[in-house]
């Protein structure tokens, strides 16, 4: 059954989300089988998410990939989770495959950059969810709040806080080494 818009209104499977035909303008999400709107990024999110995934492609071996807003099935199990992250770091053959959505066990790295109104679910619905689909690394960049950038590593089933921010000096290792000054990444 569907409501006014023509988005039903009872959970959906993979199948069903996969047959939908949502409005581009705004961002999907699949949550426990509910469907979840949200904006599109303001200019300034797109300014960070395109100057981190520069810095990140340029210091990536070849045999990984860095890509933006790539769906990513964080539960494929009813009800199913499908999430559209900022960022993700996966290995070379997931692009070649040309997968509809990119499956969280081929997921090296996914980055979530902050927007109004995403502040909560990033740091504690997609921090608990990317663990428990076993995704190795989840970055948050919070422009707005502090810290500002926090690199998470799965260890024992759950993530763990990377010392990684110093001031305004981003430096981490794991799974690619980068070093920058946060004020870089918002700049046109």
């Amino acid at each position: 059954m569907s409501d006014v818009a023509g988005l039903p209104r009872d959970l959906v499977t993979l199948e069903e989300w996969d047959a939908l035909e949502l409005d581009e303008a705004r961002r999907w999400e699949l949550v426990e089988g509910g469907i979840v709107m949200t904006p599109r990024p303001r200019p300034l999110h797109q300014v960070v998410s395109m100057n981190l995934a520069q810095l990140i492609r340029a210091a990536l071996p070849a045999s990984l990939v860095v890509l933006p807003e790539v769906e990513i099935t964080v539960e494929a199990r009813f009800p199913p989770t499908v999430r559209d992250p900022d960022l993700v770091v996966v290995n070379r053959s997931v692009v070649d495959l040309n997968p509809v959505r990119v499956d969280a066990a081929d997921v090296v790295l996914v980055i979530e950059i902050v927007s109004p109104g995403s502040r909560r679910t990033d740091h504690v619905m997609k921090l608990y969810e990317y663990a428990k689909a076993g995704i190795e690394n989840y970055w948050i960049v919070d422009l707005e709040g502090e810290p500002r950038f926090l690199a998470h590593r799965l260890r024992d089933g759950g993530y763990h806080r990377l010392d990684v921010l110093r001031g305004n000096r981003v430096d981490t290792g794991e799974p690619v080494a980068l070093g920058f000054e946060l004020d870089e990444l918002a700049k046109p």
